[in-house]
């Protein structure tokens, strides 16, 4: 075969930035172009699927299951056995060979892959493509391996998929990729579709509106599941005694029963809109693979480790939980119902203990007898209830509840506290996994995955009273354009200012695209970092190019900065269309305010910055539809002020409240846990539980201990150090 590393005019839109490689720890890089022989026609590259009918399918899955489980079947599975010889085409060099694979089911959605044979050796790279819209998924390598050799791929757009494989010659040993499934999306669960935007019911709330303002934390637990990549779950991220940010979720026992289910699971996390208004979010935060460690039938729980340390972009938190079999006097749940974007729910009323049926332990869920606010549906399963302290207290099974005729009525979620030692077997309980130390403990609070200095958090200048829209630039009747996009009016970049008191790391940015049309080779933004106070100053301090061949229209599109920009106080961050041609277009939206004076959104004309209310000539201010990630995080007012002669430490959170755990990071590395003193006001000695996470961090818990101010005090490099904490039951 004739085989050429060359880049031809129909693939120049391949040229990969951050932005087109996403999801599943992919390592990102440009597919080897191949230049195909004639007479190499008649070897066919293509696998079509038997036809099947969207319709049909979206009516026989949408029938009610007589148990009311609520899981969600968005795809057809086919049963295939497709490997590097028995189908596609080979191109072979001195350097590389080149194995490509062409898969269709006609009308897909979207399709997904799950791999039963996935062993790559150094410097492989498996790479996913859609060749008409330019996504391309990968590169996949060694790193992606498993002590399974599984691997399931996330959706990619469109019915039909390009699979590229690279392999050096000189490899350790032969690559191993067998596909065993191929699912067929009838439902439409991807940006080119909308993944299920508003297909789920209307009394669903946002998880980001003010009715869930503190539910931050534990809404970043929370995670949509893709099972053998043709049902739709809900996870939650849970917290162990051991505080070593293991990360076990907890979904249902109906969505992953079997270490092979949760083998073929892929987890997506940050799947929500940033403000109360519905626009569909970004995918890119997934990871792929677990192990089960325990689960349960009779009570409908599974509890699963994932293969994957999670990346700090993803803002994992690590839920607390309640093991006590107590009502809560309220509360409220986290789900992704019908594979939606997040929602909460919330029962102002206290749960009751309840039978689900008969194939279910007696009296073990909780039952909440109606949903103040929100509601579940198909797709909510395995999602967590939380109560009054926002501690995990159980997982969702099934129910009636669901937008009217239904009415919000009767969900019924598993009880943490039976799941917690039920059963002694160490795979049916999750005591065994979740109090690996034996602490005994009945209540644990929650946890940033990361340190302080390495937790990230989200941030949007839109409003819960905020309409995200399209806004046309108008003079008197004619239309010149859009206010955030393109247009023949001179704004050529188009600023969001904000504020941080805390000193931090952008590690990327969403982007609220409205549309997108693409007629160039290759369109490209320009995404800015810049300091100021009132408006942008001088030269930015940062600056990356983004093509956006794969900006998904109606969508938060997620931008993730090569090198991470330290800032604090006031900044700005901009986009740059000023290289676009005048045959592409980019509109972005932002908030639609006719009544509010309140702005952050700036825009630039021949090298002048002025405010967005200063142009429009209602005077109404506005703000872009962008969220920024912001990392290492490192709030000031939690640093302790040295005393004088020891070395630095941060002390934090302080004050310390209730069951929360008081973290201390030294400078140096910490020489022994039993060095670590506790004194009260009195002198006293103070028995406290200690667990060194990292060389240079420890976790305390002060939970039981008096009201008061304390003293703690170790050594760390050989050096004292010292701290004074304020701690409130």
């Amino acid at each position: 075969m004739n085989f050429k590393a060359v880049y031809l005019p129909i693939y120049l839109f391949l040229i990969i930035t951050p932005l087109s490689l996403m999801g599943q720890l992919a390592k990102g890089g440009i597919p080897i172009q191949i230049e195909k022989l004639k007479s190499a026609t008649s070897i066919s590259d293509l696998v079509v699927m038997p036809a099947i009918d969207n319709v049909t399918m979206k009516m026989q899955n949408r029938q009610k299951d007589q148990n009311h489980l609520k899981p969600f079947t968005f795809a057809h599975s086919f049963k295939v056995s497709l490997n590097l010889t028995n189908s596609g085409v080979w191109y072979n060099t001195s350097k590389v060979n080149v194995w490509q694979l062409r898969i269709r089911s006609v009308g897909a959605y979207s399709l997904n892959l799950i791999f039963d044979r996935f062993k790559l050796p150094e410097n492989a790279k498996l790479f996913i493509i859609n060749e008409k819209s330019g996504e391309i998924k990968g590169a996949y390598t060694s790193e992606n391996n498993s002590a399974s050799n599984v691997f399931a791929v996330e959706p990619i757009a469109g019915d039909e998929l390009l699979l590229q494989y690279e392999e050096p010659v000189n490899v350790q040993f032969i690559g191993e990729l067998e596909i065993a499934k191929v699912a067929h999306d009838f439902v439409g669960i991807v940006a080119s579709n909308h993944r299920p935007l508003g297909i789920s019911g209307t009394c669903n709330i946002n998880v980001n509106c003010d009715i869930a303002d503190g539910l931050e934390n534990i809404r970043d637990g929370v995670c949509r599941i893709i099972i053998k990549g043709t049902e739709i779950c809900t996870g939650t991220l849970v917290n162990n005694t051991a505080l070593d940010g293991t990360p076990y979720l907890l979904t249902a026992y109906h969505c992953i029963s079997t270490d092979a289910l949760a083998q073929t699971s892929v987890f997506l996390f940050n799947y929500e809109s940033p403000y109360c208004g519905s626009i569909d979010g970004d995918v890119s935060h997934s990871l792929s693979g677990s192990s089960l460690k325990a689960s349960l039938d009779s009570l409908d729980f599974a509890l699963v480790r994932l293969n994957n340390s999670i990346p700090d972009n993803f803002r994992p938190y690590l839920v607390g939980w309640n093991r006590k079999n107590t009502a809560p006097s309220s509360s409220m749940s986290i789900h992704h119902p019908l594979g939606d974007i997040k929602k909460v729910s919330i029962d102002d009323n206290a749960a009751v203990t309840a039978k689900f049926n008969n194939s279910y332990l007696n009296n073990g869920f909780w039952r909440i007898l109606s949903w103040e606010h929100g509601v579940t549906e198909e797709g909510s399963s395995g999602g967590p209830l939380f109560d009054q302290n926002k501690l995990l207290i159980g997982s969702l099974t099934g129910g009636s509840a669901s937008c009217p005729p239904g009415l919000p009525n009767n969900d019924y979620f598993e009880k943490f506290a039976l799941a917690w030692n039920y059963q002694t077997q160490t795979n049916k309980q999750l005591k065994a996994w979740l109090d690996p130390n034996g602490s005994g403990v009945e209540k644990l609070e929650g946890m940033v995955l990361n340190s302080a200095k390495t937790s990230c958090t989200a941030k949007t200048n839109f409003t819960n009273n905020d309409v995200h829209a399209l806004v046309k630039i108008t003079d008197g009747t004619t239309s010149k354009g859009y206010w955030a996009g393109s247009n023949s009016s001179g704004f050529t970049e188009f600023a969001e200012q904000f504020s941080f008191s805390k000193s931090c790391e952008i590690s990327g940015i969403s982007i609220g695209v409205a549309k997108v049309n693409i007629a160039s080779t290759a369109p490209y933004i320009n995404i800015k970092v810049y300091c100021g106070s009132d408006k942008p100053n001088g030269d930015p301090i940062y600056s990356e190019k983004f093509y956006i061949k794969n900006l998904y229209g109606d969508a938060m599109n997620y931008l993730s900065f090569s090198t991470p920009v330290k800032t604090s106080g006031n900044f700005f961050i901009s986009y740059d269309i000023s290289n676009l041609s005048s045959s592409d277009s980019l509109m972005v939206y932002i908030a639609n305010r006719t009544s509010n004076l309140t702005n952050s959104f700036l825009l630039k004309k021949q090298q002048a910055w002025s405010t967005y209310n200063s142009q429009n000539l209602n005077g109404y201010g506005s703000a872009i539809l962008m969220e920024i990630n912001v990392c290492n995080v490192v709030d000031t007012a939690s640093v302790v002020d040295p005393i004088p002669g020891i070395t630095s430490a941060i002390f934090y959170p302080n004050p310390l409240y209730g069951s929360k755990l008081l973290t201390i990071e030294t400078e140096d590395e910490i020489d022994s846990t039993d060095d670590v003193e506790v004194f009260d006001l009195m002198g006293k000695i103070q028995n406290i539980s200690v667990t060194q996470t990292a060389t240079n961090q420890l976790k305390l818990s002060f939970y039981g201990k008096r009201s008061g101010i304390y003293f703690v005090r170790l050594k760390a490099g050989g050096k004292s150090v010292k701290g004074k904490i304020a701690y409130i039951p």
